[in-house]
């Protein structure tokens, strides 16, 4: 959260709190912040912004990006909206505040997979399993992602490399897939093309899940349980049709 979006003044959150709206002697209020700010209230702040992000959590899971409403946020916070309103102005900044958080939990993982991976096989179990797990933990990640790729790509390509940790690593995987080409531990194989196989066969099934239920007659556990052992059909699909012929 930048500066923009949080909290601006001390008195400002005691009337957002206690009456819902914002008082027009605002201007006073945030000069006045900067010379007292109260015991505590960072603290206060803090938990607050912490249970607005685990309701969004929770609202983007059931609702996802698009149908999600900012009331819907604050409701299930134990907020009211003006409240919301001044952490964050919009779902879109309390949105991507969260899929930084994912990158920043996923992007160490991959990282470090490309730099102590001895072999292809190896590389393709770890990096399936973290993209997996990151999207089963939050699954609206994938629709948020499709969204975002069609609607403001580069949006997303700044916060997927300026998320505090290493940027994306594209170039490092297509020298790792060149290198088990040029030793034979694989058959030949334009490393994007591979990259495309790997994403597609990881993302679609959270993409497609609501039809994907229907047409294979699952419940929710029974689809959820379908991911699961998906994991290990995937891995296995793309280390087979790796081999050298």
């Amino acid at each position: 959260m930048n500066g923009s979006d949080g909290p601006a003044s001390s008195l400002q959150l005691i009337f957002v709190k206690k009456f819902g709206f914002l008082p027009r002697i605002h201007e006073v209020c945030i000069r006045f912040n900067h010379l007292v700010k109260p015991f505590g209230q960072m603290d206060t702040d803090q938990s607050t912004q912490e249970r607005i992000i685990h309701a969004a959590k929770q609202v983007f899971f059931e609702k996802g990006m698009s149908g999600a409403r900012m009331q819907d946020i604050a409701d299930r916070a134990g907020i009211n909206k003006a409240l919301l309103h001044y952490y964050f102005r919009n779902k879109e900044k309390l949105f991507f505040l969260i899929f930084q958080e994912a990158v920043q939990s996923f992007l160490p993982q991959i990282q470090s997979i490309f730099k102590s991976t001895p072999d292809m096989n190896t590389m393709i179990r770890g990096f399936v399993q973290s993209y997996l797990t990151m999207l089963h933990r939050q699954p609206y990640l994938a629709a948020f992602i499709i969204q975002e790729i069609n609607r403001n790509p580069r949006a997303l390509w700044d916060a997927l490399n300026s998320s505090g940790s290493a940027p994306f690593p594209i170039q490092a995987f297509e020298k790792f897939v060149t290198r088990e080409v040029e030793a034979g531990h694989i058959r030949p194989i334009d490393p994007f093309q591979l990259w495309a196989h790997i994403m597609g066969l990881c993302i679609f099934p959270y993409l497609g899940r609501p039809l994907m239920k229907m047409v294979f007659q699952y419940s929710e556990p029974e689809f959820d349980q379908f991911l699961v052992d998906r994991q290990e059909e995937v891995i296995q699909l793309l280390t087979t049709s790796l081999k050298p012929q």
